[in-house]
């Protein structure tokens, strides 16, 4: 058997752990898991009909920001849909996050998962290293 193939074969097997960054949103911590080839195409299924158009009042981001969180919140809370007047999940993320900021925090986390986790990173080594030169 090829090198490649048991490459894939394994990791179809296998029970992998999607990577997952923290941002802050209003004030809290959010848990976004990076999204697949598989996940980005069944939120844009959820959101778009066959010919483009849109099946709801939400889009792909919303719906992919609900597939990357979803571990972390409970979109499909009965209560939280009557509460922002919601029948689909997917309709939740605009309306929660009404503020703007707070929605493009957790729409680039999604869209763009590396290069945000990179500014995480980024950011991190910065502040660490203004606590050592305070300290020190």
């Amino acid at each position: 058997m090829s090198d490649k193939l048991q490459k894939y074969l394994t990791a179809g097997t296998a029970a992998a752990e999607p990577e997952q960054i923290e941002v802050t949103v209003d004030g809290e911590k959010w848990s976004v898991r990076r999204l697949t080839t598989m996940d980005l195409r069944r939120a844009y299924e959820a959101a778009y009909n066959d010919d483009g158009t849109a099946k709801g009042s939400f889009n792909d981001i919303d719906a992919m920001i609900v597939k990357a969180t979803e571990h972390d919140f409970d979109w499909k809370n009965i209560e939280l849909l009557k509460a922002y007047n919601c029948v689909n999940k997917n309709e939740l993320p605009p309306r929660i996050f009404n503020d703007p900021d707070h929605y493009f925090i957790l729409s680039k986390a999604v869209r763009n998962f590396r290069e945000t986790k990179e500014e995480l990173l980024k950011e991190a080594k910065n502040s660490s290293g203004e606590t050592e030169k305070r300290a020190g």
